[in-house]
Formats: structure tokens, C-alpha cells, sequence
């Protein structure tokens, strides 16, 4: 059906973990080493703020190093063994320094959350996708015993990456104890210093350059409104695009796409604010310890999006007890392998529509779903649409490879057309039928009453049967006409915009008299309801 628009795989991103060091091959980045930590972030009241003020910009930031002696050992002996082995060595980025500097204040006993770490990336000017990050305990106060813990694991991980970045920060617990903090990234996308906030009505520029392995960007933009827009890319590595705010304040969300080996992945993702300023601090969500209450998760993601939809100057969305229906079905689908034909599943709730966009994923939370979704442009358009009038989300319990709790989602909307004044309709359709005839030097229609009674009672009959009205049914409404009329043609059925029946063929032929009535009722394709129309047009005996 058109408008059909399930937007990608579902969004299973891992929740970055607190793992041992030995288990570090996959999650660790560079060295930073503040001792005391006069940086370290805070945690105040449930909110996480970083120590450092934040970058200004997007990009490469020359006023953030490593520059420890920690830092200097372990850069040293990883690009000589990244020679041995002839793979990419792991390099320091201030930025994922500055960042592990403020986890040095993480006190949880869960490791931070996929959107604490994104926020804490986006606050240094970091664009690619969240850094992993381990926080651990080591036994060692000396840089130099630090730095040869990390060897080994961040050579794996440069030999699994195309541009390892890493960054560490230490904060010496007491004699012979550190608290260790390690994020690393592949940051296959390097792009110019670009504003995180620009004034309403002005823009900026979005230049970069992809990795070697990675070519022909896409880049994605979700206005302060959530319209989705794609501006055209030549093929090859280097990009370049408009980023425009234009009068409403709010969230531009900027994506990065390229292609490795045919395939297609995220290379970076970011917010710009326009006319709002950068938050400061970023909520720490408890981690559920228990089974998730499904229904209450599936009401608060659905106020979460309206949420952002009326912040945005845009009306909210009305739940649909019938797509949450399907939208169950589709996630309990979605957790037991057994893919849902959202179409099928719609029209057997008798929901009709014209336009259906989905978003899947599977998450811990509705807060950490919605965070994905958010930064997500194709998938934030589709709850941000003005098209779309209802829609539900449906969600499955399930766990995690780690045994956490754990809900398989899915958001679904749809368009339904709301209740019309038809007699208005009724009375526009006849002056744009009398322009058209107008424009195509046709005899002006005069009303008829009899064929304005039977057309009435045509289109009711028509709403009735949902559009099939039977051949039998239709000679009976029209049999008082054939008597008095020498001929009577119907242009009859149901549209988007009813106004596009005065652009119908037989609307100029050269007819002395017509009849014209409207109704609304439900339509298999169109929803509940859609605008019918009849329109009997003839010359009398």
C-alpha cells in the first residue's frame, strides 16, 4: 500500500556495560589521567553534568588533549605494534579524554546508559555513534602499570576498526587503586568544526571527508518540526550540506550515512539547536530490576512523542485502541520471529488508511526508545508527521543476551480523515465544476431535483457498502431517472480530495442538467471517513 514505510531494522543498540578489565577488548579509548580529576563530572539531583565546559562546535577540538605520560607510553607501543600487525592503531582524542573525565564522577552501580553517554559525547563536539565505555577499579596508582593494562586490549580493538579513537581518565581511589575509565569509538567520518547552536533563520555549513573503507555519503536532516530532508551527494568520499534553522526554535537532528563493502551503515549523529541553547546536564534513568510494566511503557512512549510533537507547534497524535491492537501483535512478532503483516493485521480491525509508518526497536525502556528514536531522522519524521492523525505502541516483554529486562517495540501511525462539513464540499465541487466547464466553453449545468435527490440517495448507498455499491443496488437508486431523461451519466466514488472530481472526463459533456451529493463513510483504502461523492449529470426527454 503507498505510504507503507516500516523504516529499517529495529534500532538494538547494546546498553553500554561495566565490564571487568579482562572483558575491556571490546569497550575501551585513550588516556587522560587527571589524578585528582579538578573536571570530573557531578551528579546532582538524579542529573549527570560534566565538569568541563562544553564545546562549542562539532568536530576536531585542538583546546582537548591527552597528554599524560600514560597517554605518550601506550600511543608509543600501539603504533608499533600496529606495524607488527599491520593494522590501524588505536589514536587519543581529547574529546573521549574530556568525556572519560566526567564518567570519573559516575557513582551507579550500573554503568551509564546509551543516552548519558550520548549526551556526555555530544557535549564535547563527538558525532559518531555513542563511544562504549567500561568504569572499573584497577590495582595500580602508576600510569605506567595503567598504560600496559591497556595494551593488549586496545590492540585487538584497533584491529577490528577503521579509525580507533580512545580516550582514558584515572582518579586514584587510594594506596595501589585507581578508578579507570575507558571509552573508544571508530570514527569512520572526520567533518569540519560546525556550530551545536545556530540562531533562528541562519545556517552553517556541514563539510567532512568519509574513511578510506567507506564511500557515497548520505546526509539526513529532521528539522525543528521533524521534516525529513536529503540533500542531493556526489558520489565519492567528500560531503557537504546546508544545515538551515528556519523560525521555530527547536532540534535539527543531523545524520551521517556511507557505504562499506555495498553496505550501508550510521557514521555520525547529532543534534544542532536552533534558537534553544544546548542542554548542560543530561537525566541518569534508574535501571529497571524487576519485570517492566508493558502497558504503562507503552502510554508513556506515546506521551513522550506527543510531547515533542507539541513542543514543535504540531497537534498531537490521538491513541487508536485498534492499531495498538496490531502494533502488540507486531512487537510480540517481532520478540518470537514471526513477522506481522501490518496491512492485513489493520484492515482486520477494519483500520483503513492511506498512509502507515512504523518504528521498531528493542530497548530496556520507553525513555531509552525514545531516545533512539529522537536522533534518528527517517524514524523521527514518521511520529513527527503532519500526515498522520492516530496511531499506538505496542510493546513484548522479553530479556536481554544478559538476562535484563527488556521490550521489543513498535510504533505505528496511521492517517485517518476526520469528520467534513459535506455540504461545504458539496457546494465547492460546484464551482469548481462550473470553472472547469467554464475553461472548456461547456453550456453552464443547471440543478436538477430529481437528479439531485436521486444522486443523494446514490452516495449514501455508496458509503454504505464501503464503496462496492452492487450493480443491482445502483439500477434500482437509479431507475426513476430513466424515464424522464434521455441520457444520465454518474461520476461516482470516493477520493483524497473530492475537488478532484470536477477534473473528471465526462464532467464537460454536453449535458443540460445535473445533481450532485456528498457523504462521508468508511472506505477499505481511505479509512473512516473518506468524502464520496455522486454526480448525476443528463438531458432531459
Amino acid at each position: 500500500m503507498p505510504g507503507l514505510r516500516p523504516e529499517g531494522p529495529p534500532l538494538i543498540t547494546p546498553r553500554a556495560g561495566a565490564l571487568v578489565l579482562a572483558l575491556a577488548i571490546l569497550a575501551l579509548g585513550c588516556a587522560s589521567g587527571q589524578g585528582a580529576g579538578h573536571a570530573t563530572g557531578t551528579i546532582q539531583e538524579g542529573r549527570l553534568t560534566p565538569g568541563r565546559p562544553a564545546a562549542a562546535n562539532y568536530g576536531p577540538d585542538p583546546a582537548l588533549s591527552c597528554s599524560t605520560e600514560a597517554n605518550s607510553m601506550a600511543g608509543l607501543d600501539l603504533e608499533s605494534r600496529a606495524r607488527e600487525s599491520h593494522t590501524q592503531a588505536a589514536k587519543p582524542d581529547g574529546r573521549l579524554c574530556a568525556a572519560a573525565e566526567a564518567f570519573l564522577g559516575w557513582t551507579g552501580k550500573d554503568s551509564p546508559d546509551e543516552s548519558v553517554v550520548r549526551f556526555v559525547a555530544w557535549y564535547f563536539g563527538l558525532t559518531s555513534p555513542s563511544p562504549r565505555i567500561t568504569i572499573t577499579a584497577v590495582q595500580s596508582e602508576s600510569q605506567r602499570s595503567i598504560a600496559t593494562m591497556l595494551l593488549d586490549p586496545l590492540t585487538k580493538a584497533g584491529q577490528s576498526a577503521t579509525a580507533p579513537r580512545f580516550g582514558v581518565a584515572t582518579q586514584r581511589l587510594g594506596r595501589e587503586s585507581s578508578k579507570l575509565v575507558l571509552l573508544n569509538q571508530d570514527e569512520n567520518v572526520i567533518i569540519e568544526p560546525v556550530p551545536k547552536r545556530l540562531a533562528l533563520n541562519s545556517s552553517a555549513q556541514l563539510k567532512g571527508q568519509l574513511a578510506p573503507s567507506y564511500e557515497n555519503p548520505q546526509v539526513l536532516l529532521s528539522n525543528a518540526v521533524g521534516e525529513l530532508e536529503t540533500p542531493k551527494m556526489s558520489p565519492g568520499k567528500a560531503f557537504q550540506a546546508e544545515l538551515k534553522c528556519g523560525d521555530k526554535p527547536g532540534t535539527m537532528v543531523v545524520q551521517i550515512r556511507a557505504e562499506q563493502q555495498g553496505a550501508e551503515g550510521v557514521l555520525a549523529n547529532f543534534p544542532v539547536y536552533c534558537g534553544t541553547e544546548p542542554p548542560t546536564s543530561v537525566a541518569i534513568e534508574k535501571a529497571p530490576t524487576g519485570p517492566l510494566d508493558v502497558a504503562r511503557e507503552e502510554k508513556k512512549l506515546f506521551e513522550l512523542l506527543n510531547a515533542e510533537r507539541t513542543s514543535a507547534g504540531l497537534p498531537p497524535l490521538a491513541w487508536d485502541d485498534a492499531v495498538a491492537k496490531v502494533a502488540r501483535a507486531d512487537a510480540e512478532g517481532r520478540r518470537d520471529g514471526k513477522p506481522v503483516d501490518l496491512v492485513q493485521a489493520l484492515n482486520q480491525v477494519e483500520v483503513a488508511s492511506p498512509l502507515i509508518t512504523q518504528n521498531p526497536a528493542q530497548a530496556h525502556s520507553a525513555d531509552e526508545a525514545h531516545a533512539r528514536f529522537a536522533t534518528s531522522p527517517r524514524h523521527r519524521a514518521n511520529y513527527m508527521s503532519m500526515a498522520v492523525t492516530q496511531g499506538a505502541v505496542g510493546m513484548a516483554a522479553g530479556s536481554d543476551p544478559g538476562g535484563r529486562p527488556t521490550l521489543f517495540i513498535s510504533e505505528l501511525f496511521v492517517k485517518q480523515l476526520p469528520p467534513a462539513n459535506t455540504e461545504e464540499i458539496r457546494e465547492k465541487l460546484r464551482s469548481a465544476i462550473a470553472r472547469k466547464r467554464k475553461d472548456a466553453r461547456a453550456a453552464v449545468l443547471k440543478s436538477d431535483p430529481l437528479l439531485e435527490d436521486v444522486a443523494q440517495k446514490y452516495v449514501q448507498a455508496l458509503a454504505e457498502a464501503k464503496g462496492n455499491l452492487p450493480k443491482a443496488r445502483q439500477d434500482e437508486i437509479l431507475s426513476p431517472v430513466r424515464k424522464p431523461f434521455l441520457t444520465v451519466n454518474v461520476i461516482s466514488g470516493a477520493k483524497n480530495d473530492p475537488l478532484d472530481f470536477a477534473e473528471e472526463p465526462g464532467i464537460i459533456a454536453s449535458l443540460k442538467v445535473y445533481g450532485i451529493s456528498v457523504a462521508q463513510g468508511a472506505h477499505p483504502q481511505l479509512g473512516k471517513n473518506a468524502i464520496y461523492v455522486a454526480i448525476l449529470m443528463g438531458t432531459r426527454r
